[in-house]
């Protein structure tokens, strides 16, 4: 194994492709958020079974869905830049993956399959987020 270069085993460009890696995931829960967002808007009863009329606390599916469609094209924005290796990106996408996981932790006795699945692409996206950022950075070449 050839250790000589700027990027040392397990070094910032180990780091970079975390970064990347949690941008792709992004825009992956991002188009899944369009998904939900549009089942929802179409589908009253996609979110919560035996409500009646559709109506989740204050806001009708409806309106669920449309703002998961905006959050969703948000993430996928969000997680093409960034790939570029945006700071303010990385500041949004944990911001976004934290909501995402707080709402899957809500729909848990709704949906517990999705949910979890979704909560452990968030808590990834969050790790790949927070961790060695710096380091990341200069893998990246910036």
């Amino acid at each position: 194994m050839e250790t000589s270069g700027s990027n040392p085993p397990g070094g910032s460009a180990a780091w970079a492709s975390w970064v990347a890696f949690a941008g792709i995931m992004l825009m992956l829960v991002g188009v899944f958020s369009v998904i939900a967002g549009l089942a929802a808007a179409f589908e009253d009863d996609y979110f919560v079974k035996g409500v009646s009329g559709g109506d989740i606390y204050l806001l009708s599916a409806t309106a669920i869905g449309v703002i998961w469609i905006i959050i969703g094209v948000i993430k996928v924005w969000a997680g093409y830049a960034l790939i570029q290796g945006r700071t303010w990106a990385r500041l949004l996408g944990i911001a976004l993956a934290f909501v995402h996981a707080v709402f899957d932790l809500a729909t848990l006795t709704t949906q517990p399959f999705i949910s979890l699945i979704f909560i452990a692409f968030n808590v990834t996206i969050l790790y790949a987020l927070t961790v060695r950022w710096e380091e990341a950075k200069t893998g990246m070449g910036d």
